[in-house]
């Protein structure tokens, strides 16, 4: 009998250590003892205060899309915001090849100029008043020596065409600064998994997306419904996944 409560008591004593050690464990103190029962990047005070960052990163997104009215609010500027990136890869894309096209039939425009005596371009106008490319008028007596063959672009073809040039470039110029300060801004914000956007946030990239677009790119955005499958962005945002690990 005196054995079996010896037994009891050696039980319950070791218990309580197991508890004890546990314990501080947990709290970083050392107690002359091995380490038992956290891994090792919890075993100090600065590895549990990181595994305890390490998961609510990897969660406080996923925990905020639980909640149906923020989900729906999340998803609707996802959705912009991937109609907006694609339509603006695309844009591009077609502005580089209108630039190239445009400077070629510049270039070509001043190849066939006439010239003054010192090489500078000129082109006569409507009014039949010769003018440099600055649009200032030539002097008679130098337009006496310009030797004219009859195929002279005017100056109004050479205008034209530097400034539809200058059009595009103007347009390419807008819509690359929306893709730096609004597309790119807004896609880091809602992908932020450790610190994602409130519902008013949500509300304002929204809001930009829409507001600060260029005209441009509003005129080329087409109806989901009308691109192709081969159109698809792939860039497009994947919501996490919400499903509890076992």
């Amino acid at each position: 009998m005196l054995i079996i409560m010896d037994l009891d008591y050696t039980s319950k004593e070791r218990r309580q250590r197991d508890h004890d050690d546990l314990q501080n464990e947990i709290a970083g103190r050392e107690t002359g003892r091995a380490r038992r029962f956290l891994p090792d990047d919890a075993r100090t005070a600065e590895g549990a205060r990181k595994r305890r960052e390490r998961l609510t990163a990897e969660t406080q997104l996923a925990l905020m899309l639980q909640d149906p009215v923020y989900r729906e609010r999340y998803e609707a500027v996802s959705a912009a915001l991937s109609t907006a990136t694609q339509t603006t890869d695309a844009v591009l894309a077609r502005l580089e090849g209108q630039i190239l096209a445009s400077k070629i039939a510049l270039d070509t425009i001043q190849e066939k100029a006439a010239r003054l005596p010192d090489g500078t371009r000129v082109y006569r106008d409507a009014q039949g008043v010769v003018r440099r490319e600055d649009g200032s008028a030539v002097d008679d007596t130098l337009v006496a020596t310009i030797i004219w063959t009859g195929n002279e672009p005017s100056f109004e073809s050479f205008m034209a065409a530097r400034d539809h040039l200058a059009e595009l470039e103007t347009d390419r110029d807008e819509v690359t600064d929306y893709q730096n300060s609004v597309l790119g801004p807004a896609y880091d914000r809602i992908t932020d998994e450790q610190d994602p956007p409130s519902l008013d946030e949500l509300d304002e990239i929204l809001k930009d997306i829409d507001a600060k677009m260029p005209d441009v790119l509003r005129q080329s955005q087409t109806a989901p419904n009308e691109r192709s499958p081969a159109q698809t962005d792939p860039t497009q945002i994947a919501l996490p996944d919400l499903k509890q690990s076992p």
